[in-house]
């Protein structure tokens, strides 16, 4: 007697070969396509896809801008002014605190330079962002509480500008740069100026951030911002040319919603 061992048509498994392998491949597809914010809580976040919030994500944003400026060395940038009393004294070489100036002229090294330099925009009021900080603090061995340090009410909204070379910030203060930037979402064409700007300071002295203040809502009330704009587009003059970057609030969404 013969034994029997095609016990399902060649046709039927062909089929459900394929059925489970189209399933697999879904599946596999929703994942790598599955965001962190959205999917994790912000103590699950790994290195991987916090490097994937801070660099690709709606809460960041990066462009060029043409480098018309020669770099200033770290030893030619001038120091923090002295406070004597509350007011700013002058440091050697000139005036401190005129608006559009700092202290000194810096040296300038090296021949000039036209190469093309990263921008990096964060929307930095963002719980993701706050979150994604603390959490990379966090892996990188410092006690830090994500959940509160996220959760912290912001009374604005703060954009991070960030390059490489911030030379036009060690050459103009703070307040040239609040009258040069604004915000403006697509549908009311209103242009939201920054309240103020505060520079932060490497351990050396040099600028590496300019956090750019912007109010939430306007002297009657209003929201500057709704979460329903499809665009919000930020704008900041430096040197010679403008660094103009589109938000979309639509977009920026996490676990608990709105995250601007």
């Amino acid at each position: 007697m013969k034994l029997r061992t095609n016990f399902v048509d060649s046709k039927s498994f062909s089929r459900h070969l394929g059925l489970v392998l189209a399933l697999l491949l879904g599946a596999a597809l929703l994942s790598a396509g599955a965001k962190p914010w959205k999917t994790k809580s912000y103590q699950e976040w790994s290195e991987k896809e916090l490097q994937s919030i801070l660099t690709d994500s709606p809460w960041v944003r990066v462009t060029t801008i043409h480098r018309s400026w020669l770099p200033v060395s770290e030893k030619d940038v001038p120091g923090e002014p002295k406070i004597n009393g509350g007011v700013r004294q002058a440091s050697p070489g000139g005036p401190v605190g005129q608006a559009g100036g700092a202290a000194t002229t810096p040296v300038r090294a090296g021949e000039e330079t036209w190469r093309d330099l990263n921008v990096q925009i964060f929307w930095q009021s963002s719980r993701v962002i706050r979150a994604a900080t603390a959490r990379e603090a966090v892996l990188h061995g410092q006690p830090v509480d994500v959940d509160k340090y996220a959760a912290q009410p912001q009374s604005e909204y703060q954009i991070v500008l960030r390059m490489e070379d911030m030379t036009p910030f060690a050459q103009h203060d703070e307040k040239f740069f609040q009258d040069n930037a604004f915000l403006q979402t697509k549908k009311s064409k209103d242009k939201i100026s920054p309240t103020h700007v505060v520079y932060e300071k490497n351990t050396k002295g040099r600028v590496q951030d300019a956090i750019f203040f912007f109010p939430k809502t306007t002297s009657s009330g209003t929201p500057t911002v709704s979460v329903d704009d499809k665009e919000v587009q930020f704008s900041c003059k430096i040197a010679d040319s403008t660094v103009r970057v589109s938000f979309t609030p639509l977009e920026m969404v996490d676990q608990s919603g709105p995250a601007l």
